[in-house]
C-alpha cells in the first residue's frame, strides 16, 4: 500500500493519490472499474468502495472540484484491502471528484479503466460561534470510556464505537462525531460542535462528559486542554499514554494543531463507517 500526493501548479488543481495493493498477475483487462461508490462519513472524510477483481491493483485519486477549497496537503487516503478506502483530511461542505484506475503489471495506471464519482463531505448548520481561545490549545488529553457509568454521560456514549478510520481508539458516534469531554462554557452532554484547527483540519465532536464550569483545564507548561477525547477500553495508543496528548501525533489525516474555532452545530444524517 502506498500513498502519495501531487499538485498541478499550472492548473492550480490539487489532487491526492494512493494505491490499493493486491497480488497481481497476468495481463490487465481493459475495462472500467465497476461499481464505484462514495459517501460522506463526516465533515472531513469520504468512504469510497468499488468492485475489485482478485489479483488486481488499483490507484485512487481525489481532487476538490473547487480550487478554492484548499488544504490538499492534509488529505490522506487509507485503504482497507483493495476494494475500500477512507479519504480523510477533507473540508466541511466541499465536493471532491474521486477517480479509481486499475494498474498494469508495471504499476502504472491504465487510463481507460478509470471510473469517477463526485461526493461531498457533510455540510453543517452552525447555531453558535464561540470566542477564540488564545495560546497553546493543541492539548488533546484523554479519558477512558469505562469511567462513564452515570447519566447523562453513560447514555451519551451508548452505541459509540472505536474510530475505525484513524487508529486513535477514540469513540465515535453514529453521526461521525468524536466523543469528548468539554467544559460547560461550551455546552452539555449531547451537544455537537465543528472544530477547525489552525492548519485547516476539521472534525466534529459530541460532548459525552463534562469538564466542569471551565473553558479548559491547564495542560503541561502553559497549555490549555479544551477538548478531552474519550477512548475505548484497550484502545489507547501507547504513544498517547506516554505523552498524555493526542495532539503530539499524526493520525491518518487527523493532524492536530492549535484550535482556530469551535462552533456549535445541529445534527445531520447518520453515517456508515
Amino acid at each position: 500500500m502506498l500513498a502519495h500526493f501531487f499538485v498541478d501548479k499550472m492548473m492550480k488543481v490539487a489532487m491526492a493519490a494512493a494505491i490499493a495493493s493486491n497480488t497481481s498477475s497476468g495481463m490487465p483487462k481493459q475495462q472500467k472499474v465497476k461499481d464505484l461508490n462514495a459517501s460522506a462519513v463526516s465533515v472531513s472524510c469520504i468512504k469510497a468502495d468499488w468492485d475489485a477483481e482478485d489479483g488486481k491493483d488499483y490507484e485512487l485519486t481525489v481532487a476538490p472540484t473547487d480550487e478554492d477549497t484548499g488544504y490538499v496537503e492534509n488529505i490522506c487516503i487509507r485503504f482497507e484491502g483493495n476494494s475500500k478506502s477512507y479519504i480523510t483530511g477533507l473540508r466541511e461542505g466541499s465536493e471532491y471528484e474521486i477517480t479509481i484506475k486499475e494498474l498494469d503489471e508495471r504499476g502504472e495506471p491504465i487510463d481507460n479503466t478509470a471510473s469517477k464519482k463526485l461526493c461531498s463531505t457533510e455540510s453543517v448548520e452552525v447555531i453558535w460561534n464561540f470566542e477564540h481561545e488564545d495560546g497553546w490549545t493543541n492539548c488533546f488529553a484523554y479519558e477512558h470510556a469505562g469511567g462513564l457509568t452515570l447519566d447523562p454521560s453513560w447514555s451519551a456514549i451508548q452505541g459509540c464505537i472505536p474510530d475505525p478510520i484513524t487508529g486513535t481508539g477514540i469513540m465515535r458516534d453514529e453521526y461521525g462525531d468524536y466523543c469528548c469531554a468539554m467544559g460547560t462554557e461550551y455546552g452539555y452532554c449531547g451537544d455537537r460542535f465543528l472544530v477547525t484547527l489552525n492548519n485547516g483540519v476539521q472534525f466534529t465532536t459530541k460532548i459525552c462528559d463534562s469538564k466542569g464550569d471551565l473553558a479548559y483545564h491547564p495542560f503541561g507548561d502553559g497549555g490549555k486542554c479544551v477538548i478531552e477525547f474519550i477512548h475505548a477500553d484497550g484502545c489507547l495508543p501507547s504513544c498517547v499514554q506516554f505523552t498524555g496528548n493526542y495532539g503530539s501525533y499524526y493520525w491518518d489525516g487527523l493532524i492536530f494543531d492549535n484550535i482556530r474555532s469551535i462552533q456549535k452545530i445541529n445534527y445531520g444524517e447518520k453515517v456508515e463507517y
